[in-house]
C-alpha cells in the first residue's frame, strides 16, 4: 500500500521509497472512509456515554433503537446482530464489549479511533489481520510492529502519517521480517539484500566446505557470535560486503520491532515468567535479561565519498541511500530487466543512460522511466526467445 501511494504521487520515488518517515499502520488506504468510520464510533462513543451502558438489559438497549438502527445503515459494529435472531441474544454482551473498547480508546483523549473495517478486503471483516495459522491479529496486535501501543496513540485517519524510529521501506516490519530468520535476526541476509539491490554488489556462494551456522551463546548478542563467527580472514572477505550493511538493522528485531537493547532469550535468562493470559498477544513471553544493541554499521560502494563511511544505525543508511545515484541507477536497472525480461547488455547502456535522465527530468518521476524504457530501441526492437512457440 505503501509503495502505491508513493508510486501514484509519482515525485522523488526513489527517495521517497528508501527515507520516507510515513506509514500505513492499521489503515485501508482510503482517508475519507477511514475518517467516516473513525467518526462513526466517535459518534457511537459520545451517545451511549452519558448514559449507564454497563448494566443495560436488553430491553434497556432497545430503547435505543431509532439510533442504532441509524448506526447499522452505516455499516458499524452493530449490523451483526440486527437482523439475526440466532445472534441477537449475543448482541447485549458484544456491545457492552465495544462500548469498553471505545472507552479505552477515547475515554483517554484521544481525538480518533482505528475503525474494525480498517483493514483491506483480503482481512477479516472484523478488522483482524489473518496469520497462516488462521488466528488473527487485532489492531493492537498490527500497532505492536511498529511499537505502537492502540490505547494511547492518536490514530491518524489521514495516512500514511510519521512513525518514529522509521525510515523507508528497507525500515518497515515486514521487509524486516522477510529478511529474519525464524527466531532471531538476520544481519547477514539483511546486508546481502543491500549490497545486491541497491548497491549493484556482487557476493559469491556459500562454499560447501564452510558451516555457516552462528554459535549459539546465550550470555552475548547475535552480533557479537557473528563478528565472532565471520571475522576469520578467509570469512571476511565475503562478509564485509554484507555485515557493515546489515548489523545497521540490529535496532530492529526479527519482528522488525525497533529495540534498544537485545533479549538473551534462554531460560537461564528469564527474570519474569510469561503472562498466563497473555491471548494473541506477540510480546506474550517471559521478560529476559538483555543487552544493549549496536547499530554501527558502515557504508560502502556508493562511489560517493560524501555518503561512504560510518552509519550510526539503520536510519542514517537510508538516509544515504536515498541520496546515492548507485542506489537509483540499481532500482532502474532492475525496472529495465523486469520490463526486458532480460539482464541488460553493454549494448543496452544508452536505453539505461536515457531512463535514468528521464528520471531525473520530471521530477524524479517513475512513470518516467517506464515510458522511456518501452519505448526504448530496447525494447522496440527486442527478439524474441527461442525457446517460446507462437501462434503466429
Amino acid at each position: 500500500m505503501l509503495v502505491d501511494h508513493i508510486l501514484q504521487n509519482d515525485t522523488k520515488v526513489i527517495e521517497e521509497l528508501l527515507s520516507t518517515e510515513k506509514f500505513y499502520v492499521y489503515h485501508n488506504g482510503d482517508n475519507a472512509s477511514m475518517k467516516a468510520a473513525s467518526d462513526r464510533i466517535r459518534t457511537i462513543y459520545d451517545y451511549f456515554k452519558v448514559y449507564d451502558w454497563e448494566n443495560f438489559t436488553e430491553e434497556e438497549l432497545y430503547e435505543h433503537w431509532p439510533f442504532i438502527n441509524k448506526m447499522k445503515m452505516q455499516g458499524t459494529v452493530f449490523s451483526n446482530f440486527l437482523n439475526d435472531e440466532k445472534r441477537r441474544p449475543k448482541w447485549v454482551t458484544s456491545f457492552k464489549r465495544q462500548m469498553h473498547d471505545f472507552e479505552a480508546r477515547l475515554g483517554n483523549g484521544q481525538k480518533a479511533a482505528a475503525p474494525y473495517n480498517a483493514l483491506p478486503m483480503h482481512y477479516s471483516h472484523k478488522g483482524n489481520a489473518s496469520t497462516r495459522t488462521g488466528q488473527q491479529m487485532r489492531a493492537p496486535e498490527v500497532g505492536k510492529f511498529f511499537n505502537i501501543d492502540f490505547a494511547n496513540w492518536d490514530y491518524p485517519t489521514t495516512q500514511p502519517a510519521k512513525i518514529p524510529h522509521r525510515r523507508g521501506l528497507l525500515t518497515h516490519p515486514a521487509w524486516l521480517i522477510a529478511h529474519s530468520l525464524n527466531l532471531e535476526t538476520d544481519p547477514v541476509r539483511r546486508g546481502l539484500w543491500v549490497r545486491e539491490k541497491l548497491l549493484a554488489g556482487t557476493v559469491p556462494d556459500v562454499p560447501i566446505t564452510v558451516d555457516a551456522v552462528i554459535p549459539e551463546d546465550h550470555h552475548r548478542t547475535l552480533r557479537m557470535r557473528l563478528d565472532e563467527k565471520t571475522g576469520a580472514e578467509t570469512c571476511w572477505k565475503c562478509h564485509e560486503r554484507m555485515n557493515p550493511l546489515g548489523v545497521a538493522f540490529e535496532m530492529y528485531d526479527d519482528f522488525g520491532r525497533f529495540r534498544s537493547e537485545e533479549r538473551l532469550e534462554h531460560p537461564d535468562n528469564i527474570i519474569e515468567p510469561a503472562p498466563t493470559d497473555r491471548g494473541l498477544h506477540i510480546d506474550g513471553r517471559p521478560t529476559y535479561k538483555t543487552l544493549p544493541v549496536d547499530s554501527t554499521g558502515f557504508l560502502d560502494g556508493t562511489d560517493d565519498p560524501a555518503l561512504d563511511g560510518e552509519v550510526k544505525n539503520a536510519i542514517d543508511l537510508a538516509s544515504r541511500l536515498a541520496k546515492s545515484s548507485k542506489a537509483r541507477q540499481s532500482i532502474i536497472r532492475h525496472a529495465f530487466r523486469y520490463f526486458m525480461g532480460r539482464n541488460e547488455q553493454l549494448s543496452d547502456s544508452k536505453t539505461l543512460l536515457d531512463a535514468e535522465q528521464a528520471y531525473l527530468n520530471n521530477n524524479d518521476s517513475f512513470d518516467a522511466v517506464i515510458t522511456s524504457l518501452l519505448t526504448s530501441d530496447s525494447f522496440i526492437y527486442r527478439k524474441p526467445n527461442p525457446t517460446e512457440t507462437h501462434d503466429q
